[in-house]
């Protein structure tokens, strides 16, 4: 069989025989092998999976899957309650003769919440909460694992919707919404790191495609059905805190009956051991199945793990430390422009479509239709059909991936994003029709999908052992910005909307060159600041 050139460190009598060493660069492997009889190749697993049952490489896909969802469940009702409250600025103001800006903090502050105590309940809301407390959970779920860390943050995120539902004044419901921030917090990061803990390398691209989409559909769904909340309780906004409280409560029990430990510590020897192939995965997972059974009931302890290899202060210092790391830099830039001008369209547009085009609340929660349909679109692209083009490109490379493989995926996304930011923009600024502004929207929505499902899925390929911390900097830093973003909502619009979307534009591009430096010095650069974290 006739082979293309493969740049790595494995001689070529290594690859004649198919006997291939593990490369040296951190984030590469072969994830395809040559077949015996010389036709086609056989996948490979990677990271190769222990003889351990308690490993949740080696459990069944029914087993994985159920603690997936859990986590699916929970981010998108993190994201589903967050705007919720946009078709209900109106109904708020009304009660509590709240301010227009006032009113999207009760979304803008959901977005970040830095946990700088009480003395800012009326400053700061979500997702400062988000922020803070990434840095709060994710490290103490590496220290007594990611259970009772689910556990104690969902319950949190219920107990504050029932807050509140139950409101007495703008600043009581702006604190719920501030606490209901740092429970909902642990669920985004804790779910992209137990995609790293439950599946193979060649699955993770997929994966997190899916856990972007139940982000992307929280965001969509809450808008839209709170409208319809809206319309149907004569426009009592209280309504819409009482559903979420409903389906956050579901989501607590939920995790406290099904939700098990994910963490597992590899030894280094499981570390470098050599990844074996699909077929003898299979036989290995059917020895284990029997076993695995066993340990079920241990993994729904109420603290199943407890890691003794380091002090809580040791894991609090590594978010801070992986957050310089360039491909985390980029991911986190790719990600906060992204979800930034989706903060700042969606709190626009909860004032200017009522004044602009005279919706309803249930219309305007209805704009969401064209932000659901762009985030199957755009989760797909950036997910699962980023597997298949790194596939194809390890393919030709004697089954050698590496993770700027999937960057390549990111090259049609640009052109979309600036049509999506001037479709919007140009669109109220002349007050063209509706649809023109919404379809600008739904475009700026597909590509927030599709981005972040690459940049993400990027970041564990290269930091795998330590992807919940380095997916922490990440959404820190994408909060942070997010927030910063949405405080500038009323300014820019006072300015015009043409002109916000043209310089959102030069931001966003500027950004995404950042992807040219990163595809061809990406791999040296995680080899100079591999030495930050390869001893933990």
């Amino acid at each position: 069989m006739e082979h293309t050139e493969v740049k790595s460190d494995v001689e070529h009598n290594e690859l004649e025989t198919g006997q291939v060493s593990a490369p040296n660069i951190a984030g590469s492997a072969y994830i395809f092998k040559e077949k015996a009889s010389g036709v086609g190749f056989e996948r490979r697993l990677v990271p190769a999976p222990s003889d351990d049952p308690l490993d949740p490489l080696t459990w069944t896909q029914k087993r994985k899957y159920l603690a997936y969802m859990n986590l699916a469940f929970f981010v998108f009702l993190s994201n589903f309650s967050t705007v919720s409250m946009g078709p209900g600025y109106g109904a708020v103001e009304a009660e509590f003769g709240s301010s227009q800006t006032q009113s999207s903090y009760l979304i803008s502050f959901n977005v970040l919440m830095l946990g700088l105590g009480v003395s800012l309940v009326s400053f700061s809301d979500g997702e400062r909460t988000k922020n803070m407390q990434n840095l709060f959970w994710i490290p103490l779920s590496v220290k007594i694992g990611k259970r009772p860390v689910l556990i104690a943050s969902s319950a949190i995120y219920f107990a504050f919707n029932v807050w509140s539902a139950t409101a007495k004044s703008y600043n009581a419901l702006l604190a719920a919404k501030i606490i209901q921030g740092f429970g909902a917090s642990a669920s985004e990061a804790l779910g992209v790191s137990i995609v790293a803990d439950l599946f193979f390398l060649h699955e993770r691209g997929r994966m997190v495609g899916c856990f972007q989409l139940m982000i992307a559909l929280g965001s969509a769904f809450g808008g839209l059905f709170a409208g319809f909340v809206m319309n149907g309780s004569n426009g009592n906004w209280r309504w819409i805190c009482g559903m979420n409280s409903i389906l956050t409560g579901t989501c607590f029990l939920l995790i406290l009956v099904s939700q098990p430990e994910t963490n597992f510590l590899r030894s280094q020897a499981e570390i470098a051991r050599e990844a074996i192939g699909e077929s003898a995965a299979i036989a290995q997972e059917r020895i284990l199945e029997a076993r695995a059974h066993n340990n079920w009931r241990r993994s729904l302890g109420f603290m199943p793990f407890y890691n003794r290899e380091g002090s809580l202060l040791q894991f609090y210092r590594r978010p801070l430390i992986l957050i310089i790391c360039p491909a985390v830099v980029f991911g986190s830039l790719t990600y906060g422009v992204t979800v930034g001008w989706i903060f700042f369209q969606q709190n626009a547009d909860s004032i200017l479509f009522p004044e602009l085009y005279k919706f309803s609340p249930l219309a305007v929660g209805n704009i969401n239709i064209a932000s659901l349909i762009a985030a199957i679109i755009g989760c797909y692209f950036g997910g699962p059909f980023s597997d298949v083009v790194s596939g194809w490109i390890a393919r030709r490379r004697h089954g050698y991936f590496t993770p700027e493989s999937r960057l390549w995926v990111l090259l049609p996304l640009y052109l979309f994003g600036p049509l999506g930011l001037l479709l919007w923009g140009v669109g109220i600024q002349n007050h063209l029709h509706w649809s023109v502004p919404i379809a600008g929207a739904g475009i700026t929505y597909g590509v927030l999908c599709a981005v972040p499902s690459v940049t993400m899925t990027y970041v564990i390929d290269c930091y795998a052992p330590v992807a919940g911390e380095a997916i922490t900097g990440l959404i820190a830093f994408k909060n942070t910005f997010g927030f910063a973003v949405s405080f500038a909502v009323i300014p820019w619009v006072m300015k015009g909307t043409a002109q916000a979307s043209g310089i959102q534009v030069l931001i966003e591009g500027s950004i995404f060159l950042l992807t040219i430096p990163m595809y061809i010095w990406g791999a040296k650069a995680r080899q100079m600041t591999n030495h930050l974290y390869s001893h933990w």
